[in-house]
């Protein structure tokens, strides 16, 4: 993979739980011209926990087909179970994607052992790559150094790992035993440009779907050293986020997608919508930070 910016794709749905194609092609479209090096479909920001077993791999095809073969795909498969995470990968097994991503189950908080034992068991089920999500804040399990480096020797299709834990990414990163080949992805928004300093140059995370200007124009900068103009875009990102969380990050999320000119729901089907005096603010702030 090139270094570069990967969207965790946001997934719009209808009053029914359907996927809408084109909004979500659309959404693609915006982040392919914004010069995104992957896309990350169905991951956390993209409602994977809430689809519709059923829509599963309509997210997937909708996926492939806008990329194109433009840029690499990873699709989260993520479960409760070995069972039902294989269930998932089987329905998708003949898709031309780059790999699938898993979180530990999220339902019980998992022991080392466990977790390895979940992972090395849906890899085998699988022609495709791997690759972790570490997500310790939902999944109530953190994945750790060492169970990275036993994973690794264990599964020979495991070639990556998504985190917010830039320690633990720097000492993979620094350990001259991995191959360069070993993809790793940094998703701690606040510190995107410090970690790019360390060499750590992948990013994910879903705040690019309503700021890809903004991390197109952060790359460019950091690609010349110009620090200064990449932290102000990185800061547009961050409050953006922040005053998400205020307003509540969800219904905030959702509302900001529509304005940007994708329709649907890109919240889990119970969370309230955002307010008219919520929408009227998050417009100003898109506008102010040059995505709308």
């Amino acid at each position: 993979m090139n270094s570069g910016f990967v969207p965790a794709l946001g997934t719009p749905l209808d009053e029914k739980g359907n996927l809408l194609v084109k909004s979500y092609q659309a959404q693609i479209k915006r982040q392919l011209e914004a010069g995104a090096s992957a896309m990350l479909v169905m991951g956390s920001m993209g409602q994977q926990a809430s689809i519709k077993p059923s829509e599963c791999i309509k997210v997937a095809k909708a996926a492939i087909e806008a990329v194109a073969g433009r840029v690499p795909i990873f699709v989260g498969a993520m479960d409760n179970s070995i069972a039902k995470v294989k269930e998932r990968v089987a329905e998708m097994e003949n898709l031309d994607i780059e790999g699938f991503v898993f979180t530990t189950p999220y339902y019980f908080a998992s022991s080392s052992d466990q977790v390895i034992n979940f992972v090395k068991a849906i890899a085998k089920s699988t022609k495709h790559s791997i690759l972790l999500y570490d997500l310790p804040g939902v999944t109530q399990t953190k994945i750790t150094y060492d169970m990275v480096i036993k994973m690794m020797q264990e599964i020979p299709n495991l070639i990556g790992i998504k985190s917010a834990d830039l320690q633990m990414l720097r000492k993979l990163k620094l350990n001259k035993a991995i191959s360069d080949d070993f993809i790793i992805m940094y998703s701690g928004l606040d510190t995107f440009d410090v970690a790019y300093k360390w060499g750590i140059d992948i990013n994910l995370d879903g705040m690019i779907d309503c700021t890809p200007a903004n991390f197109h124009k952060m790359y460019k900068a950091l690609a010349i050293g110009d620090y200064k103009t990449a932290a102000v875009c990185l800061d547009n990102a961050v409050t953006l986020r922040d005053f998400f969380l205020k307003k509540d990050l969800w219904p905030a999320f959702s509302a900001a997608m529509n304005l940007l000119g994708f329709e649907g729901n890109f919240a889990p089907d119970y969370v309230t919508p955002a307010s008219a005096a919520t929408i009227e603010e998050i417009r100003v702030e898109l506008q102010r930070i040059g995505e709308l």
